[in-house]
């Protein structure tokens, strides 16, 4: 200070290169509440005007002051009043280093020429400007001293960058302002002095500043126009990504002042939020994991502009590797009318036809600052997918390649009815996988009748290997493929049964454990079958041999056509096991081809005998070069036996002969089909018998194969006659009749059933004497303890009785029986005589002993007695008392 001014106020000089003249001046800017179009006030807030009624109230809140600082020249003078100030402030030279100028609110810049210079001039005036006696309202004008060739002379040509993020970064005060905290972020970490924003125009007053600045950079754009501290105009435009399908867009916020009708002509803010695709169309990514993972060509989101949206509710994230939390990384739009999330319609180029669906997506915002790029941070992808899990997009069942190789295999097209729809970083950003797929396979609904749709994913082999690994879906949870109790849809003779828990190009579903282990191609039937599954009602696993494949299952998708299905199973070699016994190569042959127009079944099994009910035990052997069963579409199944052979072992050998007179080889069956089985029953008539006394007519020999449908085993049944058709038998005078009929399967012998009948009676009254004579035969058969027991009985017998004094009965029971312990043919006999005679009576009875017909190795003879009998010493003794008579 050298002197004192006139009015005596001392004059203060500068006295070093360095001086400063820091000036504040009052806040600039007021943070007004805005609202979308239409809506009424935000808050039922209401003041008085000057004309007494009420008017609506928008909120708002002050910006902090503001300062410029002004460099000053060495000997510049200053006196300390306003016009010496003003003076001082025009000589001087506003500087970056202690400049903070809040406008907007909350957000700080320092000011610069825009070749990052000092070279800027304050404008305004020192005195009142006062026209008519009304005096301006005092503003200074920053400008540029250097002005850029070509630029308007009313552009100010200033460079704003910000000098205080922490500022930025406070909250918003409650409500929604044109700039919010994440759009003050986001600007505070782009507007740096090395990529500033630009002014075009920036005043200061005592009311508050005038602005139009804006910012563009790569990932993020900023426009504002503001009036003596009031938003007029504010734009902001985030680019981004649209998760997990990758696709570019960019999310504009636009705040304007208009004057709404519906807020009562006031001058208001009114926001808009647009949301537009500006990368439609995205290519697939280069063949590898993540192109096999979304099996699709060209994915477009076929509307690119979405208005009308609510406010970016903006999440943030807090990276993990920094500890670093980042505002404003990610929102999901949603509609303003009810709040609706937006559902993103989406085509997918597909070899047979386009893919078609909507999916909400989240918006991720480029933010690229020190140690956090968000495309590029695994650590967001992850983050990402835990907000929006993978979505389930239904489909109406729709064909899809799912392998989309250049040599495609029948397994490669699946009927799709959903997939779950992901995301992954990948280097050409984040790309849509498939974490999983709702299939319904072609074979279980064809062939099983099942139409549930089955939860899939890709195999990791498959999304490493690509087309050259055959396992290319796995089954979560696996699925029981199940034709126990509905062998009938898979060849009748043959009921399969294993768990597919993967999908092979080739053989479609298929049991991944089942494959052929390391170093051999065979496959283990015990690791693939169900003990439940059978051939000929015999487990299955114990009957394949040197098996290479297991059935094949392949589906054949026609658009516009219902799926077909076909199941093969050819040249499957068959080994010995229990009562099936191979009589030569034996193979098993099956093909059932299921579609629209009708299924048809052929299984076939050839060279085998069934020894039953085991070969250790047998009883009853028949032998088939083929057994075939066929359906074709529209018509009843069937079945063909061809060289049936039927012989009788072990406890039925004494049926042999009558077996070997029944030739089947040039019979047809005849087929019964029901929901149950189906039944190939022979009927073969035969010469009427006679054998002594006995004449036997009517005789008809019948075997029957049954095959069960639902998981019984294969039975045979072999009969003479039947219950309802016996055969005739007379005995002398004597008639009846019988049948036999002989079931077993595996397990055994499971119904043996025979009868035989015959008798007569005869009765006389010449009243001093009166009698009848009576003869009745029957057969026996039993099985107790696994052997078995025939017996046949004949009685006969007569009584008289003479004017009630006298009475004379004799009973004769004669009884034959085969014993299959030794396999012998016996008999015995049984005379009993009964004499009254009025004051006395007396019975004897006599018993023949046993006597072998046939078989047991001893010799047959008609009647064979011994001497030591007793019942023979009795009859002797009767004879003898009447031998005076």
């Amino acid at each position: 200070m050298a002197e004192t001014s006139p009015d005596g106020m001392p004059i203060l000089e500068a006295t070093a290169d360095d001086a400063r003249l820091v000036v504040s001046f009052p806040p600039q800017h007021v943070a007004e509440e805005t609202s979308l179009p239409g809506q009424p006030q935000p808050a039922p807030k209401t003041l008085p005007a000057a004309s007494g009624t009420l008017v609506p109230v928008w909120s708002g809140m002050l910006s902090g002051p503001s300062r410029i600082s002004f460099a000053l020249p060495r000997g510049t003078t200053l006196v300390p009043t306003v016009d010496g100030i003003l003076r001082a402030m025009g000589r001087g030279r506003p500087i970056a280093p202690d400049t903070a100028v809040e406008l907007p609110w909350r957000m700080v810049f320092a000011v610069q020429d825009r070749q990052g210079g000092q070279d800027i001039a304050s404008d305004h005036p020192v005195l009142p400007l006062t026209v008519a006696g009304v005096s301006g309202l005092w503003r200074a004008r920053l400008r540029s001293l250097r002005q850029e060739p070509g630029t308007p002379a009313q552009d100010a040509s200033l460079a704003l960058h910000a000098v205080d993020p922490a500022t930025a970064k406070s909250p918003d005060p409650g409500f929604s302002v044109p700039l919010g905290q994440v759009g003050r972020d986001r600007l505070a970490g782009k507007a740096t002095a090395a990529q500033p924003a630009h002014a075009t125009r920036l005043e200061l007053s005592a009311l508050g500043g005038t602005l139009t600045a804006a910012g563009l950079w790569d990932t993020f754009q900023w426009e504002h126009d503001a009036v003596l501290g009031r938003d007029v105009r504010v734009r902001t435009e985030t680019s981004g990504v649209l998760y997990p399908l990758g696709h570019r867009a960019r999310y504009v916020e636009f705040s304007e002042r208009v004057f709404d009708p519906t807020a009562g002509h006031a001058a208001v803010l009114r926001s808009v939020f647009v949301l537009t695709v500006t990368e439609p169309v995205r290519r697939p990514p280069p063949d590898g994991p993540v192109a096999r993972a979304f099996p699709f060509g060209d994915v477009e989101i076929t509307t690119p502009a979405y208005g009308g949206l609510a406010g970016a509710k903006w999440q943030s994230f807090e990276d993990p590797v920094t500890e670093q939390t980042h505002v404003g990384v990610y929102f999901q739009p949603t509609f303003a009318d009810g709040g609706r999330t937006v559902e993103f319609p989406v085509r997918c180029t597909a070899p047979r036809g386009d893919v078609r669906f909507a999916m909400p997506l989240l918006f991720v915002a480029d933010i690229t600052k020190p140690g956090f790029a968000s495309l590029t941070n695994p650590d967001l992808a992850q983050h990402l997918a835990n907000v929006l899990p993978p979505r389930f997009v239904p489909l109406p069942g729709i064909p899809i390649d799912l392998v989309r190789s250049a040599e495609p295999r029948d397994g490669d097209v699946h009927e799709v009815h959903g997939m779950t729809v992901g995301g992954t970083l990948h280097a050409t950003g984040y790309r849509p996988v498939l974490t999983g797929l709702d299939v319904r396979l072609p074979a279980l609904r064809t062939l099983l009748g099942e139409d549930e749709p089955y939860g899939v994913e890709f195999t990791s082999q498959y999304l490493s290997r690509g087309a050259s690994h055959d396992l290319v879906l796995k089954l979560d949870p696996p699925v029981d493929f199940d034709f126990v109790g509905r062998s009938d849809r898979s060849g009748g003779l043959v009921a399969p049964s294993f768990t597919t828990d993967t999908v092979s190009r080739d053989l479609g579903p298929v049991n991944s454990a089942a494959r052929p282990a390391p170093g051999t191609d065979e496959i283990d039937p015990a690791r693939l079958f169900a003990p439940e599954a059978t051939l000929l009602g015999f487990a299955l696993m114990d009957l394949v041999t040197d098996l290479k494949k297991p059935p094949t299952v392949t589906s054949v998708l026609t658009p516009g056509r219902a799926p077909a299905a076909r199941m093969a199973w050819n040249d499957v070699r068959l080994k010995a096991n229990g009562p099936f016994q191979p009589t030569g190569e034996s193979r098993l042959d099956l093909t059932v081809t299921a579609s629209a127009d009708g299924t048809d079944t052929h299984c076939k099994v050839t060279e085998f005998a069934l020894v039953l009910p085991t070969p250790s035990a047998p009883l009853l052997k028949v032998q088939f070069a083929a057994m075939t069963f066929t359906q074709k579409s529209g018509g009843p199944p069937s079945i063909a036996l061809e060289d049936v052979e039927v012989e009788f072992l072990g406890a039925l050998q004494l049926l042999q002969e009558l077996g070997e007179a029944v030739d089947l080889a040039d019979l047809a069956p005849q087929v019964d089909v029901n929901p149950d089985e189906l039944v190939a029953s022979y009927s073969l008539p035969l010469p009427s018998v006679t054998a002594g006394a006995f004449l036997m007519t009517d005789l008809e020999v019948s075997t029957e194969i049954t095959v069960p449908f639902d998981g019984e085993p294969v039975s045979v049944t072999f009969g003479f006659a039947s219950r309802d058709n016996p055969f005739t038998l007379t005995v002398l005078m004597f008639g009846g009749g019988g049948y036999l009929e002989v079931e077993l399967d595996h397990r055994g012998l499971q119904r043996p059933e025979a009868a035989l009948e015959f008798g007569a009676m005869l009765a006389v009254d010449f009243v001093v004497a009166r009698g009848e004579v009576h003869a009745f035969g029957g057969i026996r058969f039993e099985l107790a303890d696994g052997e078995v027991s025939l017996t046949g009985y004949l009685r006969i017998g007569g009584c008289v009785e003479v004017l009630g004094l006298v009475s004379v009965s004799v009973e004769l029971c004669l009884s034959l029986a085969y014993q299959s312990a030794t396999k012998a043919l016996v008999g015995r006999a049984t005379l009993v005589v009964e004499v009254d005679l009025t004051l006395c009576s007396a019975s004897v009875e006599l018993d023949s002993g046993t006597w072998v017909l046939a078989g047991g190795g001893a010799d047959r003879r008609l009647l064979a007695v011994r001497e030591t009998d007793e019942g023979l010493a009795r009859w002797r003794a009767y004879q003898a008392a009447f031998a005076p008579l």
